[in-house]
């Protein structure tokens, strides 16, 4: 097996048509760059205006676990947005071909399965942090993983064209 040239792989990680495996290796760049747009925004909000780590407090009065699970749905809900344009436009830029369906086919499919595999690792957040006692930035963190899984298989098998 020929290992590739330097020139060969500025050309694979520049452009979206590269072999899978360096797919999925520019695939996990572009989450981590969607990811820190979500965790910023949310940490942000949670620190600040949506109280919802652990520590913080209101009035004095450290807030309940059922108050901090709904502030951090709607932190994450307000950061989803963000983050997902932030997917689609690195993702159609490095990653993926697009052309099998209309952009905004593409896009609302992109978002549409964004939008699933989000409410799941949201759903599931708040579960292990009032079933399990564990900590937000712990829920945070597997939700992202659930959701970087699913999405790129379903992205690359439903909405792109390679």
């Amino acid at each position: 097996m020929k290992i590739p040239s330097r020139a060969t792989f500025k050309r694979w990680f520049q452009t979206n048509d590269a072999p899978v495996a360096v797919q999925f290796v520019k695939y996990g760049i572009c989450g981590l760059a969607s990811t820190f747009v979500l965790l910023v925004i949310v940490i942000t909000l949670s620190l600040t205006l949506i109280p919802a780590m652990d520590w913080s407090v209101i009035d004095g009065q450290p807030i309940t676990d059922a108050l901090r699970q709904r502030n951090l749905i709607i932190n994450n809900l307000i950061a989803f947005p963000f983050s997902n344009l932030t997917a689609y436009l690195l993702n159609i830029r490095l990653v993926f071909v697009p052309g099998r369906h209309s952009k905004l086919i593409e896009f609302a499919s992109f978002t549409a399965i964004s939008a699933v595999s989000f409410a799941a690792g949201l759903l599931g957040g708040p579960f292990l942090v009032s079933r399990f006692g564990l900590p937000s930035l712990l829920a945070q963190l597997m939700l992202m993983t659930t959701s970087a899984l699913v999405n790129f298989l379903c992205r690359k098998f439903l909405v792109f064209a390679r």
